[in-house]
């Protein structure tokens, strides 16, 4: 049975894993901004090696207005919620291998937690996320 319309979505939550650094590229549009967020997503279940939570990590590319926002207000240790497509992608090695992969192309981008503010310590931050949730 075909699917009524053609879905491609994808929705990450995790923690920045680096800051964001705003850079801005030529494309066939124009001049445009861009920002690559590397992302940690827990995973919910723990190895079986040790007790220690596992995640998986992701870099999802932010265009335009919504880069400079992001650029703007994050950092390393946020949470964020990404809404995203995928797009797959394809090259050549220098040695004429071909290969393949997959972008995630972000559509919404949400802070959710508050700033780290001075004076803070990373228990409470934790503890003001926990209430929020």
């Amino acid at each position: 049975m075909p699917f009524p319309s053609p879905t491609n979505s994808a929705t990450l939550i995790g923690k920045l894993t680096r800051d964001p650094e705003l850079r801005t590229v030529s494309t066939s549009a124009g001049e445009r901004s861009v920002v690559t967020l590397g992302i940690a997503v827990r995973k919910p279940i723990k190895s079986e090696q040790n007790d220690a939570p596992t995640a998986d990590f992701f870099d999802v590319t932010v265009w335009g207005p919504l880069a400079e926002t992001c650029a703007a207000h994050l950092a390393k240790g946020r949470l964020v919620g990404v809404s995203a497509r995928l797009e797959p992608t394809s090259w050549e090695t220098a040695d004429g291998a071909k290969r393949r992969g997959m972008e995630v192309i972000a559509g919404a981008v949400e802070f959710l937690d508050r700033p780290r503010r001075d004076g803070d310590s990373s228990e409470q931050q934790s503890q003001d996320v926990a209430v929020a949730a």
